[in-house]
């Protein structure tokens, strides 16, 4: 009887492995095709108790980003092994496939070597899916391409619902074969976010990103990008029912250079939040792209967002500069913190953006080293404002604080004309 039992449980729950992953892919299928102009289709080709194979056609083209609107056609081939509470899956694009086919020969490759796995846990309602794609070289007629590897994992829910993302990249590097000194080289890559769905509109709740290094020259030398440990912070709140974005970057070092003329900005900090926006306004606008709306239908929209203002807050804003561009010649130090507000309006009473000033309201705090501007034609001026008492000249800084709104516009205490 024991055996008979266990014997029942186990074909029961395979029997529920099977019918979870009928209904998961019929909604995933409708779910896409009712959001995107793109069509998403499943084709069974083999079938028994433990494993199912497939193909996922995508069709579509990229005339929505700008690009050629030649349709694209994408084959995935998918191995799905089913076992009772637990389905796994590994596939790859359709190297056969006439689309895909002519991307690579376009690109003059082979392949590219990927491969994507997922496993769903159905007694706890987890799903994991990593797509790898390995490291792969190429000689072009003028170009070499050397592309690391590339890894994009999600652990969420079994409908997707919310969950975490995240991408490590180790980085490209494109040389130039004719050996003139021309490169791209991109070190390595990271990001990851938290999302969540609201009301059919994904919320990426927290995000993060970095870049290791980033080196671009060309014109044999004549031009240097360089960019040096940069990180991007950004986290969504929501308090008192209206939204919140708070923006955090870090940047070691930046360069461009070009001929003699170098601009440099080093060890830069950016503190700051933005937000006001009443919640359900937001959903409301997120989710009008998937709707047919008239303009009268959108501006109701876009007035219920801005009925609260807009609020901007800077809690710090410093760099080092290092500029010896012939129309723009700096060093020094800057710090700036404040706060600004887009006040509530009408919008039939703004029929050009410069009428916004009038719902403006701006205090900002300059803290600037003395030196910065010595080099450059502004120094001038900024002397007459520091005889005019606008500039708080002391200790090698320069310092004010400058309040803009419909009443008055001052620096450093005094009105400015």
């Amino acid at each position: 009887m024991a055996l008979t039992t266990l014997v029942a449980i186990t074909c029961g729950a395979q029997y529920l492995s099977h019918s979870q992953y009928r209904q998961q892919v019929k909604q995933i299928v409708a779910d896409f095709n009712q959001q995107n102009e793109w069509q998403l289709n499943q084709t069974v080709l083999s079938s028994n108790w433990f494993q199912q194979q497939e193909q996922w056609q995508l069709t579509g083209n990229l005339s929505q980003l700008g690009l050629d609107p030649q349709p694209i056609e994408l084959h995935v081939i998918q191995q799905v092994s089913i076992w009772p509470l637990w389905l796994e899956g590994k596939w790859q694009v359709d190297p056969e496939q006439a689309s895909y086919q002519q991307w690579l020969s376009d690109l003059n490759l082979t392949a590219v070597p990927h491969l994507g796995t997922w496993q769903a846990n159905l007694l706890s309602q987890k799903l994991q899916q990593q797509l790898r794609v390995d490291s792969f070289e190429h000689n072009y007629t003028e170009l070499a391409l050397s592309f690391k590897p590339m890894s994009i994992s999600t652990v969420s829910d079994l409908s997707f619902q919310q969950g975490e993302a995240t991408l490590s990249w180790q980085g490209m590097e494109l040389l130039d074969s004719q050996q003139n000194g021309d490169h791209i080289h991109l070190g390595k890559v990271e990001a990851s976010e938290t999302f969540s769905q609201r009301q059919q509109w994904t919320l990426v709740e927290n995000a993060s990103w970095s870049v290791e290094q980033l080196r671009l020259q060309l014109g044999q030398g004549e031009t240097l990008l360089k960019l040096q440990n940069l990180s991007v912070n950004n986290s969504f709140s929501e308090i008192k029912q209206n939204a919140y974005l708070s923006l955090n970057t870090e940047l070691n070092s930046f360069i461009l250079r070009e001929g003699a003329e170098v601009f440099q900005l080093d060890q830069l900090i950016l503190r700051s939040s933005l937000g006001g926006v009443p919640m359900q306004s937001l959903i409301q606008l997120a989710q009008s792209k998937y709707t047919s709306l008239s303009s009268d239908e959108r501006d109701v929209l876009v007035q219920q967002a801005v009925s609260n203002g807009i609020e901007w807050q800077l809690d710090t804003l410093m760099f080092e500069v290092d500029s010896s561009y012939n129309s723009l010649p700096l060093q020094g130090d800057i710090n700036l913190a404040g706060k600004a507000k887009l006040l509530p309006f009408e919008l039939d009473q703004v029929s050009r953006p410069i009428q916004l000033l009038r719902y403006i309201d701006l205090n900002l705090v300059i803290d600037v080293g003395d030196q910065l501007f010595n080099q450059s034609p502004l120094s001038a001026y900024i002397l007459a404002l520091r005889n005019a008492g606008y500039l708080l000249h002391e200790e090698g800084r320069d310092r004010s604080e400058l309040i803009f709104n419909d009443n008055e516009f001052t620096m450093n205490s005094m009105p400015v004309n």
